[in-house]
């Protein structure tokens, strides 16, 4: 008697004895169902993003216990209100990509965080200068960020960011012309 069993059937007898184990290369059809399914978002393609995404969380946190304590030294109400709200949107950016790791990976990023110190707080217009300058590279890096990753999501998640870093960039602009005098 003759055996017909086909490929797909042999293969499906050596998934149940080894799912492990690929006795049978893959056909065209196969492989075109797999790589679709690693174009989705926060799929394979964006592994290669992931230290990307560690150090932009750093980064955010870091911005993030820099304007706490240019908050508590800052001149004015409006400059203590400010630096309290882009700390906080800071802190929202490191959740938003502690998220996405979270969807790439399937595991917890937990970010090494210094203990806060005694921070030295340069001169007020020298803080504003070195934070407008921060922003606007942050504002850069997420942009060559976005057009670098392949991964369609992180495309839309880094531009919205660089946005938001140009924004902050502004905003720093904004006070520091009303620290200027003519």
């Amino acid at each position: 008697m003759e055996n017909h069993q086909t490929t797909e059937q042999k293969r499906a007898i050596w998934q149940r004895v080894n799912p492990t184990l690929q006795p049978y290369p893959i056909t065209a059809e196969q492989q075109a169902a797999q790589d679709a399914v690693n174009v989705c978002c926060m799929g394979a393609e964006a592994q290669e993003d992931i230290d990307v995404i560690r150090g932009f969380i750093e980064e955010e946190l870091s911005d993030r216990r820099g304007y706490l304590s240019y908050a508590a030294a800052a001149p004015t109400p409006n400059a203590r209100q400010l630096f309290r709200r882009l700390a906080a949107e800071e802190g929202g950016h490191a959740r938003k990509l502690m998220g996405v790791y979270y969807l790439i990976t399937g595991q917890v990023y937990c970010p090494a965080v210094p203990l806060p110190g005694k921070t030295c707080v340069p001169g007020w217009r020298e803080v504003l200068r070195l934070r407008y300058h921060e922003e606007g590279c942050g504002g850069l890096n997420y942009r060559r960020a976005s057009e670098e990753t392949s991964d369609e999501c992180l495309t839309e998640i880094f531009l919205e960011l660089s946005h938001d870093e140009y924004r902050h960039a502004r905003q720093i602009l904004c006070l520091l012309e009303k620290q200027m005098s003519i």
